[in-house]
């Protein structure tokens, strides 16, 4: 039986199967939170208001010819141009030594790498700003022993934090694709003659670039979008974001129009990387079966040092900031100036503390199971329809993971702020936001899952006369159990510490962690950041640790 067949299948009399009414809902939910506010930013961009009247062209006239938009535009390609280079040079090493040599304390590595994936972003920027600031701590006591450090700001300081956020996402994919490969590639290049280095470089590798494409697509998006990182550590770096965020929120310039415009060009440049990234890892895909994994190689006692060596330096630079915001949080403060006197004061003191925390445990809460709902339905329809609406399906379910955050607040403050929804500074617009924007982790678990599992037994199900939603229910939906968990998880982590696209759309009753916490930065309160920071890390992280014990697997199962 074919695979439209057993997706959409139907009873004499039944009129539309039950998956045909799931898709037309997937298409219907992509029109309305994706389709649709995008379209108002597109129509936002064309109508005069804001400041001038001026042609609808002119934003983008001024993108090439005006210092403060091009140089933004070109300063922010090459900030998310480089930290894709870095991290992509630092995590790739990584993943390997870890994933191929016995490298002491792996569980170790494996969740000090967790730990910074599902970390605020923007509060690891300013733990460096602590240690390497104007009057950062580590800086001061170099300066003291003669040696003299330059202050973290700037582009060095924004490259080195956005190339560590990035890491992890290359570490992920490149030791989930890794775990891929059949141990006879690299056997059958050695026995051509090549050392085990080349035959890594020459014949395993290779067959990573869907991986490693992915990876940097994601850190490229990533760091390309970013507003907090350069606002707390660039100072007076201008980048596109930033550049956006304010011609859309500012109190005496806001111009709609503009801003609307300059998010359809981030919306080009991020979607324009993502079909890039399909269409490369496409054409190297070699579709490979792994019969035995690749094995733990045997090294001598010096390389095997120095490769345990990089791997804890990248692990303390990455983790380094974190172990910073924990332990403040328990610090006093006098003004800017760390007292060392241990203290249980910023929490109690910490400024919307406990509204936050009930926000955000609302809004990722809903939002989650909307994803765990939505996301297995259409995880199910990508996987086993093979027509050309299941391929649009899956495209669109992919647009999320390339929209930059900003653009999404942007787009749907736009499309639901005002006539006819009025949703403007609500609960109800953050968690579709959130639900839309982190809805590909559902997807992607429910169909990956699915594409590893025979049709058989829906088939006779099927064919024994019950009706295709019975069956998902009663016979697909519980082998999908681990999948679904994956899902739920990973996108709870992800959506509790949101900024990008809560910064354009949060009202004055509903302001998230992530949102306090950089309140609490902006006015120079650290040890207040530093509080909430650590809840908010607590949630992200417990989840995770959770989902380890529950499958049993390592950090594979975030991708």
């Amino acid at each position: 039986m074919s695979t439209a067949v057993v997706v959409g299948r139907r009873r004499p009399g039944s009129g539309f199967s039950f998956w045909t009414l799931v898709t037309i809902l997937a298409l219907g939910i992509f029109a309305f939170l994706l389709l649709y506010p995008v379209l108002s930013l597109f129509i936002n961009s064309l109508v005069s208001g804001g400041t001038s009247d001026s042609p609808w062209w002119e934003p983008y006239v001024n993108l090439f010819t005006r210092k403060l938009y091009y140089e933004s535009f070109l300063n922010s390609l090459i900030l998310a141009a480089s930290a894709t280079v870095g991290a992509l040079v630092l995590g790739t090493p990584l993943a390997y030594f870890v994933s191929r040599l016995q490298i002491p304390g792996k569980i170790v590595v494996r969740s000090a790498i967790v730990l910074t994936f599902v970390s605020p972003p923007f509060i690891g920027a300013y733990a460096w700003v602590v240690m390497f600031g104007n009057t950062g701590l580590v800086r001061v006591g170099l300066e003291s022993l003669g040696l003299t450090v330059p202050p973290i700001y700037g582009w060095l300081g924004t490259i080195l934090v956005l190339t560590l956020q990035g890491v992890p996402y290359v570490f992920l994919y490149l030791s989930s694709g890794l775990k891929t490969v059949d141990q006879s590639v690299e056997d059958a290049a050695i026995n051509l003659g090549y050392t085990r280095g080349r035959a890594a470089f020459n014949a395993v590798f290779p067959l990573l670039k869907p991986a490693l494409s992915t990876s940097a697509l994601l850190v490229f998006v990533t760091a390309f979008a970013d507003i907090g990182t350069p606002m707390v550590i660039g100072q007076n770096l201008r980048v596109f974001p930033r550049l956006v965020y304010q011609s859309f929120t500012s109190e005496v310039n806001s111009d709609f129009r503009l801003a609307a415009s300059l998010a359809l060009v981030m919306v080009v440049v991020t979607v324009g990387a993502l079909l890039f990234q399909r269409w490369y890892s496409r054409r190297h895909s070699y579709g490979q079966d792994t019969v035995r994994g690749l094995v733990i190689v045997p090294a001598r006692r010096g390389p095997l040092a120095a490769a345990t060596l990089y791997v804890y330096v990248i692990l303390a630079l990455a983790c380094v900031p974190l172990v910073v915001v924990v332990i403040s949080s328990f610090l006093r403060f006098s003004g800017a100036t760390i007292t060392g006197e241990w203290t249980l004061e910023n929490y109690a003191a910490a400024p919307g503390l406990l509204s936050s925390l009930t926000n955000t445990l609302l809004t990722s809460t809903l939002a989650t199971a909307l994803c765990v709902v939505f996301g297995t339905l259409i995880g199910y329809i990508v996987a086993r329809r093979s027509d050309r609406i299941a391929g649009v399906i899956d495209v669109l379910s992919m647009v999320p993971f390339a929209v930059a955050g900003v653009v999404f607040g942007i787009s749907f403050s736009l499309g639901f702020g005002g006539a006819p929804f009025y949703l403007a500074g609500t609960i109800t617009i953050l968690a579709l936001a959130y639900f839309i924007r982190r809805l590909p982790f559902s997807v992607r678990a429910a169909s990956s899952q699915l594409a590893q599992m025979g049709r058989q037994t829906e088939e006779a199900s099927v064919n024994l006369g019950v009706p295709p939603g019975r069956t998902f229910l009663k016979i697909t939906l519980p082998m999908l159990v681990p999948a679904v968990a994956s899902g739920t998880l990973l996108t709870w982590a992800t959506v509790v510490k949101e900024f990008n696209a809560t910064i354009i759309l949060y009202g004055a009753t509903n302001r998230t962690m992530s949102i306090e916490i950089f309140r609490a930065i902006s006015a120079g309160q650290f040890q207040y950041a530093s509080a909430i920071g650590t809840i908010l890390i607590l949630l992200a992280l417990v989840p995770i640790v959770l989902l380890f014990a529950v499958t049993g697997k390592d950090e594979e199962i975030l991708v």
